[in-house]
């Protein structure tokens, strides 16, 4: 797997490094986002609670995957930032499936009849004068 920053530009209002990367990956599969997420923080010597890997897209039949990364100056920053499902999707495998276990099941709600109206009365025409 080999790694090619395609362009690079610093956010000052969000603290962070806005990527995009093209990652070559001959005869394998695209790459999990935990992977590409542990070499992106080595390579800009930043911890790992601050990167994420906000996008991937692999072209069908091609071997090459582009993704958009997120490097921020500290991690408590990142935290602020980042949305939370993005945090969840750049967790390693074993980490996610605890997390989808954890979640409590969604209660089902009981559909309440609507109330049934009252019977109208019945006017009786009134006479008129003759």
């Amino acid at each position: 797997m080999e790694i090619k920053i395609a362009t690079e530009h610093y956010n000052p209002l969000l603290k962070r490094k806005e990527i995009l990367v093209t990652i070559s990956h001959q005869s394998t599969g695209t790459p999990d986002r935990f992977g590409i997420r542990k070499q992106l923080a080595a390579r800009y010597n930043s911890k790992l609670e601050a990167t994420y890997v906000t996008k991937m897209k692999t072209k069908t039949g091609t071997n090459e995957t582009i993704c958009k990364a997120h490097v921020y100056d500290s991690p408590e920053w990142a935290n602020r930032v980042e949305p939370k499902f993005i945090k969840n999707r750049n967790l390693p495998a074993e980490e996610r499936k605890v997390l989808a276990k954890a979640k409590k099941p969604v209660e089902k709600v009981e559909k309440v009849a609507p109330k049934a109206a009252k019977p109208t009365e019945e006017k009786k025409p009134v006479e008129g004068k003759k």
